[in-house]
């Protein structure tokens, strides 16, 4: 019977707390914006863009967004308004056409566009939304990768943020506005010199800094209350990680609460699979060397198609097990293996050669080829070094079961 963790989804990268302790001032300028544009009928889109700093992660942009979208959301039901909220993270790069299924089926799930131009699906998810009479806020996570990708070019980036003029509502109402989360200000840079006419249509640009000692501890503080048991931490040891994390701190001043509260959850594991009744300084010490395990990106993780994470938990699992890089045989071997076991066909040599050759070049996997002492010439394969290949295996079992 768990001793220490009393709600293991507090810790979870998705998770979405019901109120933001930090970011708050911020949350109640977007809600206000957006409820007052829910509340009036207009006939163009907003833009709104969330950006970070060059290098840092974990500040809180995409909690932001999807916590703003929940309160909107909440807002229309007392309201009497149709509203809806559709996330969308591009960090697999997907082509407009994609981002639009995405968008339809959210929309209404009986809603298909397959097989349709960029232009017929919008026009398709405009009439759905006019008949309906429902407003929809677009979240696109990870924007930056849309605006870098060669599968989509600028006319069919102008079409999907200026919906508004290229396929107006039959009531002249626009029905859609656009939350743009992405790293940091490149982005602006890039629409003010090939697509002016979007970055000029972008009304409130928000940076966010990274979180600093006192800011992180807030947050620790929060998730402690809400995901462990009363008695078994103590503030002093928040404290410890926070100051570890901190933009102003002395360990590694990143200013990431992703990295913070996922420290919090190792100390909690680690006192929970020791038989301990509280978290002491020797687990969260343990907790903060395990610094690593924060490499996982979980979203980009969820992003990813089935039988990519099921090649990607084969890899996990024998470099866990082999502590060294496999053969392209033996990788296959295992991939074959685990999808059955989760109820898929295998693919074949092309495709599987695709799902190596994309993990490869997001940095989850390294690939190299053979050297001398081996017969013949094969792909050597091992997980990325930075990455625990035990924890990995767990986080992708558990999404592949959910």
């Amino acid at each position: 019977m768990p001793t220490i963790i009393k709600n293991p989804m507090v810790f979870d990268e998705t998770y979405i707390p019901p109120q933001l302790h930090v970011r708050d001032k911020e949350a109640e300028f977007l809600l206000k914006r957006y409820m007052m544009k829910l509340s009036t009928n207009t006939s163009s889109s907003d833009i709104t863009l969330i950006y970070g700093s060059i290098g840092r992660v974990g500040i809180g942009k995409t909690t932001l967004a999807k916590y703003v979208g929940n309160k909107l959301k909440e807002f229309a039901y007392t309201r009497g308004i149709n509203f809806a909220v559709a996330y969308v993270n591009l960090y697999t790069v997907p082509s407009i056409l994609e981002i639009l299924t995405v968008l339809a089926s959210q929309v209404a799930p009986k809603l298909s566009v397959r097989g349709s131009s960029p232009l017929e699906a919008l026009k398709a998810i405009v009439d759905t939304l006019y008949r309906r009479d429902l407003y929809l806020l677009v979240i696109l996570d990870e924007f930056q990768q849309l605006i870098k990708s060669p599968r989509v070019d600028e006319e069919q980036l102008y079409i999907l943020l200026r919906i508004h003029e290229q396929v107006p509502s039959p009531d002249n109402t626009s029905r859609i506005n656009y939350l743009l989360v992405a790293q940091d200000f490149t982005v602006l840079s890039y629409l003010k010199e090939k697509l002016p006419q979007v970055e000029s249509q972008i009304g409130l640009r928000l940076h966010l800094k990274p979180y600093t000692t006192e800011e992180l501890y807030t947050i620790l503080e929060q998730r402690a209350q809400q995901g462990l048991y009363p008695g078994v931490w103590d503030p002093d040891l928040l404290w410890t990680i926070a100051e570890f994390y901190g933009v102003d701190g002395n360990g590694r001043p990143e200013g990431s609460a992703r990295k913070a509260i996922i420290a919090l959850r190792i100390a909690a594991e680690t006192a929970e699979a020791m038989g301990e009744h509280r978290i002491t300084e020797e687990h969260v010490r343990f907790a903060l060397s395990q610094d690593a395990v924060a490499n996982i990106n979980e979203a980009q993780l969820r992003s990813l198609q089935k039988h990519e994470l099921l090649l990607l938990l084969a890899v996990a699992m024998l470099s866990r097990d082999k502590k060294s890089y496999a053969t392209t045989g033996e990788v296959r071997e295992k991939y074959e293996y685990l999808a059955r076991i989760y109820g898929e066909n295998p693919r074949g040599h092309t495709q599987f050669n695709l799902y190596m050759r994309k993990l490869d070049a997001i940095g989850l996997i390294e690939a190299k080829p053979s050297g001398k002492g081996m017969r013949g010439r094969t792909t050597l394969l091992r997980l990325a070094p930075e990455i625990p290949a035990q924890h990995l295996v767990e986080l992708l079992e558990k999404i592949l079961m959910s």
